[in-house]
């Protein structure tokens, strides 16, 4: 006999119920599922399964239909909340290391005798391992670790590398606004980047749709202001007075939004679907930036990235002026001013 609450449950609750954390309970007609034993009434089990991960649904089974439960152990409990600690995603931080290194060394105090003993401290080595590498300047690039050193020496072609990867996983979401953003900012400091082509070629992409996308709303600027006139006309004149209140209370939040990034000149302004002058700007902002971008770029004799390591190799030794000649030479070959700052750090001199 069992009693589910929703027909998906009925479907679900054998095949892919997940309870974490969970007895496993063995039927003798051969079916196993994970679930939880909330408590017995007359000869059935009252189990609570989990239907998806924000809905858990009840199940009755009867005793005699159950060949054993294995229940958990509060250590194997304890292993799963460490298990997934590694490998580790890329850039993770000190601050984030050191949380996984604590509860794992928590797991390892506390359960001296598990079985799962052996797999805690490789999961501790190996954390330990990188953090050793991070907290001293390093960092996780892909499923590599970069010694600080070879970070320090190369970090133009590896920012860009990384401020790449960020401005296409924000493509790869959907949130062009971002990513439009973020390439703004890519440009003022990686436009001679290796791999600057590919992004902006993605980020032509980004603009047509995005320009589509404008241009349907304001299109329909016109019917859907219509539409909600023609909705507000249908209320109750308390629903109506309230709604109103609501949107004036809206467009007067986007307008002071709108206003605040036309003055700090946000060259991405966020548009509004009802608020035809923020979609008329980021419509011209579209347009600049495609023009920008169809205008061939003339390559760079020798690439930023090659410049900047090589005047950080030539700054090992040295005379306080042949260094500083280094970095002029740096500044003049196009060096941006965040990567000069590094290059004065390692020869010893103050920013200006």
């Amino acid at each position: 006999m069992k009693i589910l609450k929703t027909p998906f449950a009925a479907v679900m609750w054998l095949s892919c119920l997940q309870l974490a954390p969970a007895d496993t309970i063995v039927l003798k007609n051969g079916d196993k599922f994970d679930g939880k034993v909330l408590r017995e009434v007359d000869g059935n089990y009252i189990l609570e399964v989990k239907v998806t991960d924000t809905i858990r649904d009840e199940k009755i089974v009867a005793k005699s239909d159950v060949k054993y439960i294995d229940k958990e152990k509060e250590d194997d409990k304890a292993f799963k909340k460490i298990e997934g600690f590694t490998p580790t995603p890329e850039l993770l931080p000190k601050v984030a290391y050191e949380k996984r290194i604590e509860k794992v060394d928590a797991f390892i105090s506390t359960y001296p005798e598990s079985t799962s003993l052996s797999k805690a401290k490789k999961i501790h080595d190996y954390l330990t391992e990188e953090y050793a590498i991070v907290q001293n300047g390093g960092i996780k690039f892909g499923e590599e670790m970069v010694s600080a050193d070879d970070y320090m020496a190369n970090s133009y072609e590896y920012d860009a590398t990384i401020a790449g990867k960020a401005i296409k996983k924000a493509v790869g979401r959907r949130d062009f606004l971002s990513a439009l953003r973020a390439f703004t900012k890519y440009e003022k400091t990686f436009s001679d980047a290796a791999g600057r082509d590919e992004i902006a070629n993605l980020i032509k992409q980004v603009l047509s749709v995005y320009q589509n996308s404008i241009d349907e709303n304001l299109a329909s600027l016109s019917s859907r202001m219509e539409k909600r006139e023609s909705g507000l006309a249908t209320m109750s004149p308390e629903d109506r007075k309230q709604t109103l209140r609501a949107l004036a209370e809206k467009e007067e939040r986007v307008v002071a939004h709108y206003q605040q990034e036309k003055e700090a000149r946000e060259p991405w302004v966020t548009p509004d679907a009802f608020h035809k002058e923020s979609l008329d700007e980021a419509r011209r902002q579209v347009e600049g930036e495609t023009r920008r971008l169809e205008t061939k770029k003339t390559p760079r004799e020798t690439p930023i990235a090659e410049t900047y390591r090589v005047a950080w190799g030539k700054l090992a030794g040295g005379a306080g002026e042949e260094k500083k000649a280094n970095i002029d030479e740096a500044k003049t070959n196009g060096v941006p001013e965040l990567y000069l700052v590094k290059l004065r750090e390692r020869a010893g001199m103050e920013t200006p």
